[in-house]
């Protein structure tokens, strides 16, 4: 995934050395649209797209509220027969737990690498809900990060918090790391894993508003426990 990192730096090289973008460059940009025809075929476009997500969302946060709401106050009751509380709850929460592992798949499943990026621009406190969700499964990580990777790379999305995810995702499926946040301890020492083409290690970063990886601060420090993970490097 860190591939669209490098696709959107090469977009960025294409400058003037006084750093003004290409003549080229710039005339292949399209113009913002500002008549009104097109202006409601696109607002009619997002509305067909994005609608039903949002409403189902909303209908789905809703109910897992309403089935906790059920419980929680019955079981916190003080006159309740011996041995009540725990069959109250054990129902309750079988409802709470299918509910939720039907709506964290749901999410996952709107998680859209190509289209993600303009929801989150048009509506980005639905798209962090959807990505709350979503996120309550680790198995869904991959999906969140190729579905973050585009809105990153625009900067509309905390730079630190999305390599860490990035990067624990590649470590997870034995790749080497993109953005060079995850470190571990080895013979007592903390040591960087493996990073992914590490000559263009700082163009990654920068695509995404991360400073070049300090490596002597990332590493070096003693550390005590085999597998221990310290803070990653910013």
């Amino acid at each position: 995934m860190y591939l669209i990192a490098l696709a959107a730096l090469i977009l960025l090289q294409d400058t003037t050395p006084d750093g003004e973008p290409a003549q080229e460059a710039a005339a292949e940009t399209p113009a913002e649209p500002t008549d009104a025809a097109t202006l409601i075929a696109l607002t009619e476009s997002r509305w067909d797209e994005w609608n039903s997500v949002i409403g189902e969302l909303a209908s789905r946060t809703a109910r897992e509220r309403f089935a906790a709401d059920l419980v929680y106050p019955v079981i916190a009751r003080t006159d309740l027969e011996g041995g009540a509380r725990g069959p109250i709850m054990q129902a309750g929460q079988t409802r709470i737990d299918a509910l939720q592992a039907e709506n964290t798949a749901w999410a996952a499943a709107q998680l859209d690498p190509q289209s993600f990026a303009d929801f989150h621009a048009l509506q980005p406190r639905p798209a962090r809900e959807l990505l709350r969700v979503a996120e309550r499964d680790d198995a869904n990580l991959g999906r969140i990060v190729a579905a973050l990777e585009p809105v990153a790379l625009a900067g509309g999305y905390d730079s630190a918090a999305f390599a860490a995810m990035a990067d624990r995702h590649a470590l997870a499926e034995d790749r080497p790391q993109p953005y060079g946040t995850q470190s571990h301890c080895a013979d007592g020492t903390v040591t960087l894993h493996e990073i992914a083409e590490p000559d263009t290690l700082t163009e990654r970063r920068e695509a995404i508003g991360l400073e070049p990886l300090d490596r002597e601060a990332a590493e070096g420090a003693a550390c005590e426990m085999e597998d221990a993970t310290p803070s990653s490097p910013d």
